[in-house]
This record gives C-alpha cells, sequence and structure tokens, in this order.
C-alpha cells in the first residue's frame, strides 16, 4: 500500500524520507545545541567589542549625522532579503521539481531573517560591522510580519496550511543579538586592550563553533547522505544566490555603497537563521499526518544550514587570498618605486 504524505499525495517519490531512519542522538543534539548557543554569544559579543559606544549614543542624539548610505544598505537588505530571496526559493524548488513537503522546507529557509553569523563573516571581510549588526537586528523585527506574508503568497503553490510564526523566538532571537552587542560596546568603553581580546577570541570560537556546529549537523542527520543530488545542489547554490543579489543591488551607481558595505549587505543577504525555520516547521506540521514527515520538511534546513557555513567561509578564503596577493603586489611595487628613486639619486 503506498504512503500517503500530508499534502494528499504519494510519498514514494525521489525526495521522500528513506524508510527506518535511525534516531537522533539525544547527547549530540545537546551538544550542537549548546555549540550553538556559544556561537551566538561569542560571536554577538566580539562584534560589540568592534563598535563605539560613544559613537553610537552621539548618533542617536543627532541622527543627521549618519551617512545616508548607511540606511541605504538596510533598505537594499530588506529587500533583496524579504523579496528577492523568498522568490528565488519558491523557483529553486520548482525547477529542482521537490516534493511538496521538501518544497515548503525551502521556502521557509528563504524566508527568514538575516542569522548573526553573518556579523562574523562581515568581520572577517572587512565590511561594515555597524551596518551588519542593524540589518540583522532590522531584518529579525521586520520578519514578524513579512515570513507570514511571503509564506502566505508563495507556499499556496503546494499547501495551504498557514505556518505558525514563533514570534517568542524572532524576539529572543533578537535579545540575543542585542545583548552581547551591547555589553562587547561596554567592554571596549571600559578597555580597549581587553576588547581586543575578546574579538581575537571570538573570532576564533566562532571559527571553531562553525566547524563544530558542521560536523555534528553530519552525525545527528546521517540519512541526508541518501537524499537526491537536486536536495544538495538546492541547499548549496541558495547562500550563493543571495550573496549575489545583495552585492548586484549594492553596486547599482546611484547608491554609492563602499566596497565595504557591498560585500555587509551580501552576506547578510546569503546567510539565513536558519533556527528560525526549524522553529516554524515543527510548530506548523505536528499533526499526526504531518509529524510522520517531519523530516521531508526540515531536510531542506538540515542541509541548507551546514551549506551557508561552508559556502560563506569558500568566499572568505578567497577574499583573503585576494587581499594577501594585493599586499604583495603593492610591496613589490613600493620596492620597485624604491629602487627607481635611489638609482635617480645616485644618477
Amino acid at each position: 500500500m503506498e504512503t500517503v504524505g500530508p499534502f494528499g499525495e504519494n510519498a514514494t517519490n525521489t525526495t521522500a524520507s528513506p524508510p527506518d531512519l535511525p534516531p537522533k542522538n539525544p547527547a549530540l543534539v545537546t551538544a550542537f545545541n549548546a555549540v550553538n548557543v556559544v556561537i551566538l554569544v561569542m560571536i554577538m559579543l566580539a562584534m560589540g567589542c568592534t563598535l563605539e559606544l560613544r559613537t553610537l549614543i552621539r548618533l542617536v542624539r543627532n541622527p543627521r549625522q549618519i551617512d545616508p548610505r548607511f540606511f541605504v544598505g538596510v533598505v537594499i537588505g530588506f529587500f533583496s532579503q524579504f523579496l528577492a530571496m523568498p522568490l528565488c526559493g519558491f523557483a529553486v524548488a520548482h525547477i529542482m521539481q521537490y516534493s511538496p513537503m521538501v518544497a515548503v522546507g525551502a521556502l521557509v529557509c528563504t524566508c527568514c531573517p538575516g542569522g548573526t553569523v553573518s556579523n562574523l563573516f562581515t568581520y572577517w571581510n572587512k565590511g561594515d560591522v555597524a551596518l551588519s549588526v542593524t540589518m540583522t537586528s532590522c531584518s529579525t523585527v521586520l520578519a514578524m510580519g513579512m515570513m507570514p506574508l511571503n509564506l502566505w503568497i508563495y507556499s499556496r503553490s503546494w499547501t495551504d496550511q498557514s505556518a505558525v510564526i514563533p514570534y517568542d523566538r524572532i524576539v529572543i532571537a533578537l535579545a540575543s543579538i542585542l545583548g552581547p552587542a551591547l555589553v562587547g560596546m561596554l567592554i571596549k568603553l571600559w578597555s580597549e586592550r581587553v576588547a581586543n581580546v575578546v574579538i581575537k577570541l571570538g573570532s576564533v570560537l566562532g571559527l571553531c563553533g562553525i566547524m563544530a556546529s558542521i560536523i555534528l549537523s553530519v552525525f545527528i542527520n546521517p540519512d541526508m547522505f541518501s537524499r537526491p543530488w537536486q536536495l544538495w545542489l538546492g541547499a548549496a547554490i541558495l547562500p550563493y544566490i543571495g550573496f549575489s543579489i545583495g552585492f548586484c543591488l549594492s553596486c547599482i551607481p546611484l547608491f554609492k555603497m563602499s566596497q565595504a558595505r557591498r560585500r555587509t549587505v551580501a552576506f547578510e543577504t546569503g546567510l539565513q537563521n536558519v533556527s528560525i525555520a526549524y522553529a516554524i516547521i515543527q510548530l506548523t506540521f505536528t499533526s499526526p499526518g504531518g509529524q510522520a514527515f517531519l523530516g521531508d520538511f526540515l531536510i531542506f534546513s538540515i542541509l541548507y544550514g551546514p551549506f551557508m557555513m561552508i559556502d560563506g567561509l569558500i568566499l572568505t578564503a578567497i577574499y583573503r587570498i585576494w587581499l594577501a596577493l594585493q599586499s604583495r603586489r603593492n610591496a613589490q611595487a613600493d620596492d620597485t618605486t624604491k629602487e627607481r628613486e635611489d638609482e635617480n639619486e645616485d644618477l
């Protein structure tokens, strides 16, 4: 007898869950959650240490001193995160011919606001950390309205079921962004030396935490390797699509965005808060029929999270190599110029 999914379709298609999946290890799940909490706190604490509290207070008292292009970055982020990315998720799900359950999971991921890890990648790529933190905070607040709207518009292609938005999780996410960042700013106000130590420590721990999160995801979800290539390809390319959209929109001459802010918008667009996607899927599809196929709803976010980190690390490595090559070329050019000056003096 064929199994029927929660949307009334045959669940034995190419993207359905393999039978008899191994149960998840509770200890690994606990470790995974703990690692993510440590990553979040350390990243935002370190990023807060890169910001000036006195400057923030001065700008709040006199908003006219704020560069208008700063707000342009926030607006571009809104359009790229909440208009372009959901549309891209919708298109990828149709092009790859995902089953309704997998397609809804992919759509939920691309409707999520920017994640905290984007702030760390912005720092590594010499972007505008203040803009990154602002964009992450604004997108988290705006997600309360934009996520249900986008899910209502696009999910009707596969289901009539309304998504349950975890507003408590979104508020917690906002607090977890602003709280450690404020503590970091206070640390920098108290001691510049301690702030520099926290920045280096947070950067190293953030990298180690990202690698640990990727490895734990593999051990917790070994069934991901039995999934078809369409799922892997979609999860791998969507972050790059987000990076490209954010960067290209920022390159429009009218906006006059600096290269640092272009990179910032790119990472904010391509790196989503996947934990909110987990919460939406688990809260929405808890009926007996939905629970049986919960793995199909979650599988895209399970793959999307690690691929976001991997794609971001690849771009960061490319950028760092480019910086090293540029530095070497500049050093060689300086040496050549000095040699010519010495020759002219001898003449």
